[in-house]
């Protein structure tokens, strides 16, 4: 079951950037940023003794950045991930949101093939994205409005909480 995290989630999303990604996470202050942004919104689940999965999301107009997806490294190949860019997805039908962007490395097969996986689709490499060089491909999927029926329940109802 996933919560919004907020500012008082700060030291245990910053050691779960530290768990998650040995080089090339966020600072302490951009992860701070994010929880503050009211612009944002994070989505984390949380296991028995820390969290398991995070994922950072920034609204843009009609556009839903994801800036983050991580999963704790023992808890991965369960299908979290997945459950947590459909909830990305229903919180953007639920915001009236037109477009879900991400980048990836291109150094990243897996995520890349995954991001496939769930119908996203590449339009263009981004030279030099990260600030330590590397290079991006930018993907997005197109979000479907919600029909009658979907709308009239809240993404609470399908396991996630916002």
């Amino acid at each position: 079951m996933f919560r919004v995290a907020g500012p008082n989630d700060l030291d245990a999303l910053y050691r779960f950037e530290i768990l998650c990604f040995r080089e090339h996470r966020f600072r302490r202050d951009h992860v701070d940023w994010i929880l503050r942004n009211e612009r944002a919104l994070t989505l984390v689940e949380d296991g028995r003794k820390a969290v398991t999965a995070a994922m950072m999301l920034l609204f843009e107009g009609h556009v839903c950045r994801v800036l983050s997806v991580a999963v704790a490294p023992k808890a991965r190949r369960h299908g979290i991930g997945t459950r947590m860019m459909q909830a990305a997805e229903a919180v953007c039908r639920e915001r009236g949101m037109s477009t879900i962007r991400l980048e990836v490395s291109t150094k990243n097969l897996v995520a890349m093939e995954f991001y496939r996986r769930l119908g996203y689709r590449t339009d263009g490499v981004l030279y030099g994205y990260y600030s330590w060089g590397e290079d991006a491909y930018s993907m997005h999927k197109a979000i479907v409005p919600p029909s009658s029926a979907e709308s009239s329940q809240p993404l609470t109802t399908a396991g996630h909480t916002t």
